[in-house]
């Protein structure tokens, strides 16, 4: 059985819906989503989904006191981005034996288990955006998929990160949300950089890729590299500019959304959203 968790309000339940749907479609293995509802409403659509366990903000943030005290003082968009870390510990602490947090607005093009194939035993993955590095702000890793296991090193690293958020403790690291912090994982702990056998889209690394054999074979090539593309993240996705977004310093002002195949891949990625 595989743990899996991501979060949203309902401006982001289409996204969300449409994670769990690619889920469903491509995996092997029997899974369990924990869904963290930032909303009455979310938590409603969300009751009586098969392999789905909505959570209410308001049982998390009775966990901690920590966690509301945070909440006082950040902005709603900080508060959200702490989230990760502290519904990814909140899980651990009920008694998962490990557990991967997926952004909503990703989605699934071929099965999980590729990733956990890669992540052996590892108690921490993280993956890397691909077009930068550590001297960037936004930092080297994504957060859009994390994995932790319930051991001493995966609970270290996890409660490190969630504290360092929720309490001020690296300042120096806030400069992108709860992203830079990430870079401290490898130094600290045995983590796996989960991207050397498999490819990740996101509109910051499209430009990296030839799509050419994507929707014959699932694969895209990144240098010399033939990789199948597990997932994709349609971060900053629009309903109203499906092929747009906001990078239009990542995507050659936006040029990229005319290659077919991720044009197709948006077009059909709206259309399931909607």
């Amino acid at each position: 059985m595989r743990n899996y968790c991501t979060l949203s309000d309902k401006n982001y339940l289409g996204q969300g819906l449409a994670l769990i749907n690619s889920i469903r479609r491509v995996s092997s293995e029997k899974f369990t989503l924990y869904y963290l509802c930032l909303d009455d409403e979310t938590y409603r659509r969300l009751a009586n989904i098969e392999g789905v366990v909505p959570v209410k903000l308001s049982d998390v943030e009775d966990s901690r006191e920590q966690i509301k005290k945070y909440k006082q003082s950040a902005a709603y968009n900080e508060y959200c981005w702490s989230l990760a870390s502290t519904f990814s510990r909140y899980l651990l602490e009920d008694g998962l034996e490990s557990v991967m947090y997926i952004d909503a607005d990703i989605y699934f093009y071929q099965d999980p288990k590729i990733i956990y194939k890669e992540l052996g035993d590892k108690s921490i993955g993280i993956i890397r955006h691909r077009h930068n590095t550590s001297s960037s702000p936004d930092g080297e890793f994504n957060v859009g998929i994390i994995f932790f296991k319930n051991d001493e090193k995966g609970r270290a690293c996890l409660n490190w990160w969630n504290d360092c958020l929720l309490q001020n403790l690296r300042p120096d690291l806030a400069s992108c949300g709860d992203q830079k912090y990430l870079e401290e994982f490898p130094k600290k702990w045995d983590t796996a950089i989960l991207d050397k056998t498999f490819a990740h889209g996101a509109p910051w690394n499209y430009r990296l890729y030839v799509y050419d054999n994507f929707f014959t074979d699932g694969t895209v090539i990144w240098g010399d590299k033939s990789q199948p593309l597990v997932f994709n993240h349609f971060s900053k996705f629009s309903l109203d500019h499906p092929t747009s977004g906001n990078y239009a310093d990542h995507t050659l002002n936006f040029q990229v959304f005319a290659i077919p195949a991720l044009n197709q891949m948006y077009r059909e990625y709206a259309q399931e959203v909607r």
